[in-house]
């Protein structure tokens, strides 16, 4: 099993912002509904010295995959983690990891196959050029940022391992065993998260964040899990929480947007 890939370089910026007083926004998983990420966005209203991390899952499901990482590449306050969605279009390279791809079968029956959609034209071809960039550039992408007061991944981290032990496909699958876990990976970090719909997998209503019961020191959730589901009938929300000041803003695909009370004020 691979050992998760970080970025040094990113971590530092990301916590030269949190030192300077700018904002970091967290952004759940996408899952390629750009009209609520763009709603969002423009809600969020970032300023020059503001920082933005996804935390994966930009693609498949939703209707415009290819516009969600136009959006997070060209932005140059953005910074993207792997998800497990990013993660199966690798297995598209087959073994040799040659350029060669053919999309693999569960991840066309997972939301791949609106993906793919996404990059065709009015004719139906696909823009195979636009698209194996893209794909190039997910497997770059990094597993997990490793902040002074967070850490910040797709699915979360085992707890039976220290952070130093963690492995890759824990970052990109994990959910049940790290949603049970009352210890925390590291005394002083809360763990945000997506990956796992908060009101199908943490018992919260449509929309809410989860909140782990456990607390850290400084009274803050062990995990913080911010996937409402953009891609979800039920909800439909797409999450951003901001680091420095604990802020909550939502966005949905019909334009709605809302405010919850900050996290840093939940008991």
């Amino acid at each position: 099993m691979t050992e998760p890939i970080r970025n040094y370089e990113t971590e530092f910026e990301l916590e030269k912002a949190i030192e300077r007083g700018d904002k970091v926004w967290v952004i759940g998983d996408v899952h390629g509904h750009s009209d609520a990420l763009e709603n969002l966005i423009s809600e969020i209203d970032p300023n020059p010295g503001d920082r933005i991390v996804f935390l994966g899952d930009l693609i498949d499901r939703g209707p415009d995959s290819r516009m969600v990482i136009r959006i997070a590449r060209k932005r140059a306050d953005s910074f993207v983690l792997r998800g497990n969605h990013e993660q199966m279009t690798m297995a598209g390279f087959g073994e040799r990891k040659n350029t060669s791809w053919a999309p693999p079968l569960d991840w066309l029956f997972n939301g791949g196959k609106q993906c793919l959609d996404s990059y065709r034209n009015a004719d139906g071809e696909l823009n195979t050029e636009d698209w194996i960039e893209d794909v190039l550039w997910m497997a770059q992408l990094p597993h997990l940022f490793v902040l002074e007061k967070w850490i910040l991944v797709h699915a979360g981290l085992d707890p039976k391992f220290s952070l130093e032990e963690q492995k890759a496909h824990s970052c990109l699958w994990i959910r049940k065993e790290f949603h049970d876990s009352k210890k925390p990976i590291e005394s002083e970090k809360t763990v945000v998260f997506g990956h796992s719909i908060t009101h199908r997998e943490l018992g919260q209503r449509p929309g809410e964040l989860g909140l782990s019961e456990a607390r850290l020191s400084d009274g803050r959730p062990l995990w913080v899990g911010i996937d409402t589901g953009a891609c979800d009938p039920v909800s439909g929300w797409l999450t951003g929480l901001d680091l420095t000041s604990g802020d909550i803003i939502q966005a949905n695909d019909q334009g709605d947007t809302r405010r919850q009370e900050s996290l840093f004020k939940r008991n």
